[in-house]
């Protein structure tokens, strides 16, 4: 009877949302850490080894996408087997959370807008940039790369604090919150120096990158195992 009286004590809509965190099926749960992985493990290998084999490329001054530029060396590669697996990669993960995370408004928002982020990667496979990526007179491939790159690149900051948010409802989530908002400043230091002439636009760039994917991973790490509170 007291066991029966203290189910009944915890409101409905708590322990469903509970239950239902627990009982999620644990594939879809256990996919979110790969597919955050293969995406990050994509991006910094194209950027590692593309950067190596091009001579004179500096990871300080340039954009990672002059690897994948058009008529440049490793074009194809860079495109195809970087840009749009870490693309793909990431719109699962954006998927896996979705479905394995508690519903939110602000969660969901904010997961919209890494799918945005994630077309990003699949728009620089098909709409490379021009070769150098400051055309004077832009293709119309340019044009899109920059508008849809830079549309990711403008939510990044604001994306990652609300996940930040979020994961504050989240059970036993405070070190990934902790983590969110540190994401968070990074990407925003980034964004704010990210401009074409600076010398080191390309740290700028990779700091984006990095607080978003160093974030898509522990957090699917996060998804691995329910969490109870």
């Amino acid at each position: 009877m007291p066991s029966s009286i203290g189910v009944r004590s915890i409101r409905p809509s708590a322990k469903s949302r509970l239950l239902k965190m627990l009982t999620l099926t644990t594939p879809v749960r256990q996919l979110a850490f790969p597919a955050a992985l293969v995406c990050a493990l994509c991006v910094l290998l194209m950027t590692l080894l593309a950067g190596m084999a091009t001579p004179g490329y500096s990871h300080a001054a340039q954009f990672i996408s002059e690897l994948g530029a058009a008529q440049s060396a490793y074009e194809y590669p860079v495109r195809f087997f970087g840009f749009l697996p870490a693309g793909i990669a990431l719109l699962a993960f954006c998927g896996f959370a979705y479905a394995s995370l508690p519903k939110s408004g602000l969660t969901t928002a904010a997961l919209g807008a890494l799918a945005l982020y994630a077309l990003g990667y699949v728009a620089a496979a098909f709409f490379p940039c021009d070769l150098g990526c400051r055309p004077t007179n832009p293709s119309a491939s340019q044009i899109i790369h920059n508008l849809v790159g830079g549309i990711g690149y403008l939510l990044a900051p604001g994306l990652l604090f609300a996940l930040a948010l979020g994961a504050r409802s989240w059970p036993a989530s405070a070190p990934l919150s902790v983590l969110g908002l540190i994401a968070a400043g990074v990407a925003l230091l980034g964004l704010l120096t990210l401009s074409p002439m600076s010398p080191y636009v390309g740290w700028s760039q990779r700091a984006i990158e990095a607080s978003v994917l160093g974030w898509t991973i522990a957090c699917g790490w996060y998804l691995r195992t329910p969490r109870s509170g």
